[in-house]
């Protein structure tokens, strides 16, 4: 018996089925902010180390640090005071204006002379403002800290041309101005930090010199200024290692069997990871530490009454102006403000001798660099963490 099979159908063409092309969708919202931020923040990165193996470019990278603690400093007023923000750019410009679009929408309707300005406001407006803000803030720091720094090199140089001549009558000259200098240096890195921050956030070079202003922040904050010293000694201690390590470096064999090009080649690499991986970011932070700082210090004595408003200057007075004034905290009682009071002195006074041992330790460092790579006066006039970011030594020799 044979089996039924089932009547083949006939058979039908395949058919390609093809789907549309899905599109894909650019990035937005918050993904697309984080990648631009991300972006701007590796090209500063890059931008501020290069610069801080030059001078002029060095003045351009304090100044953009200067404004980005501005920045910081007004987004904290106001959003504290429940106001928009300045900016919603995270980081400033380095070349072309913040308000870039701005400056070109109103160049067709301006005189040709005005529409020069424009242009160059526009695409230098951030490079202009960063080397103003730099030089001058340099330029005050130079002037604070520079009498420290000179007594300080004298005084090396005086100890070692007397130790070679032999000169045992003088032998004293040198310790008593180095003393003299480095009292002089601690007692500028005590209104320095907080002097740059104020200059900073008030777009104001005469705001560095208010000493009252300074203090009261100081005294207002003592331990996160403590904190700040801890800061500049500890980076102190580490710019300290990067300088004394070349001569270890330099008195190794391969040197020996190196061509003039190839030594400066790696000084050149040599100077610029260091700046990459800690003058960069070491800087920056110790700035924006002390703009933190001032900007809440500042804001508690305005909104409480203790700064009055008519005293503020530049960027303060205008941000502040319509500020409201809260009346401050009622007294404590008699016995109870009394041991407070015992307690802040024996505080302030444990505070006062931890940042003077702090200070004495940054000093030091300065001389022990000294000792290890003795320069003619770099070490001493500028230390990259407090006046100027720039970290590029090559011999003359070498250069020739």
């Amino acid at each position: 018996m044979s089996a039924i099979l089932p009547p083949q159908l006939p058979s039908l063409p395949a058919q390609e089925t093809s789907f549309p092309p899905v599109p894909i969708a650019p990035l937005q919202g918050r993904p697309r902010r984080l990648v631009l931020r991300t972006g701007r923040g590796l090209k500063s990165w890059f931008l501020a180390t290069l610069s801080c193996l030059n001078v002029p470019f060095a003045i351009l990278f304090s100044g953009w640090t200067y404004r980005l603690v501005q920045r910081r400093a007004h987004t904290l007023w106001a959003r504290r005071l429940e106001e928009p923000p300045p900016s919603e750019r995270v980081l400033p410009r380095w070349i072309l204006s913040d308000a870039f679009g701005s400056h070109l929408s109103l160049v067709q309707s301006r005189s040709p002379r005005q529409w020069i300005r424009a242009i160059s406001h526009a695409f230098l407006g951030s490079f202009a403002a960063n080397l103003k803000t730099g030089f001058l803030v340099v330029l005050n720091s130079m002037l604070v800290t520079l009498p420290g720094g000179m007594i300080m090199m004298f005084s090396w140089h005086s100890g070692w041309d007397n130790s070679f001549n032999k000169g045992y009558e003088q032998a004293a000259v040198g310790p008593l101005w180095g003393f003299a200098g480095i009292f002089l240096f601690m007692a500028a890195m005590t209104y320095v930090p907080i002097a740059q921050a104020r200059q900073a956030a008030t777009d104001s070079a005469k705001a560095f010199w208010n000493y009252r202003r300074v203090r009261h922040v100081i005294r207002a904050r003592p331990v996160a200024c403590v904190l700040l010293t801890a800061g500049y000694t500890a980076l102190g201690a580490v710019f300290m290692i990067a300088v004394s390590a070349l001569m270890i470096i330099g008195n190794g064999e391969q040197f020996a069997e190196m061509t003039v090009a190839q030594i400066v080649a790696f000084l050149n690499r040599y100077y610029f990871w260091w700046a990459a991986l800690f003058i960069v970011p070491g800087f920056v932070l110790l700035k924006l530490t002390a703009g933190r700082i001032y900007s809440g210090a500042t804001f508690d004595a305005v909104t409480t009454g203790r700064w009055k408003k008519k005293e503020l200057v530049g960027e303060e007075a205008r941000i502040f102006q319509s500020a409201p004034v809260t009346a401050r905290p009622p007294a404590l009682p008699g016995p109870m403000r009394t041991s407070l009071f015992a307690f802040s002195i024996i505080g302030r006074l444990g505070l006062r001798v931890t940042t003077f041992v702090l200070l004495l330790l940054l000093a030091f460092e300065l001389y022990v660099g000294q000792f290890f790579n003795s320069e003619p006066a770099a070490n001493w006039l500028r230390q990259p963490m407090v006046q100027l970011p720039w970290f590029h030594s090559i011999p003359g020799h070498l250069k020739e």
